[in-house]
């Protein structure tokens, strides 16, 4: 059961949905199908998570500082291959012994880049306990 969340300020662009099929807490940004967040979260952080998960959106749709991810000269594949599963592959246990993908989630640099850009788009909207959810001093 996936239920569309509507009427979200300032998302443009892409459709965000709530789903118990994930894993419980989490959330992601997937540029052409949506962006999907677990339906357990509390309705206090959901905002914060989207409004991170927009910031990956944001990515693939502009880059961050004039830095957009293309591969073969589509910045979907650029997104999917070069932002997308270096951040999955982050949160694999194993696979983040690997130094490209080391360190914790949080300050991962898929995950600074989202959370600039998520700060900057949303400004005096941003969710009010972001930093919480997302402590990055980058960001």
């Amino acid at each position: 059961m996936i239920r569309e969340i509507e009427n979200l300020n300032r998302i443009i662009g892409i459709r965000v949905y709530q789903t118990p099929w994930m894993l419980r807490g989490s959330g992601i940004c997937l540029p052409g199908i949506g962006i999907f967040i677990h339906s357990s979260i509390h309705e206090k952080a959901k905002l914060g998570i989207i409004q991170h998960e927009y910031g990956h959106f944001l990515d693939y749709k502009f880059g961050s500082n004039a830095d957009q991810k293309r591969l073969l000269g589509s910045r979907l594949l650029g997104f999917y291959f070069l932002i997308g599963i270096p951040s999955l592959l982050n949160l694999v246990p194993i696979l983040n012994r690997i130094p490209a993908f080391s360190g914790p989630h949080r300050t991962f640099w898929t995950e600074i880049r989202a959370n600039k850009l998520a700060k900057a788009h949303f400004g005096e909207t941003l969710a009010e306990d972001f930093h919480r959810y997302f402590p990055s001093q980058q960001a």
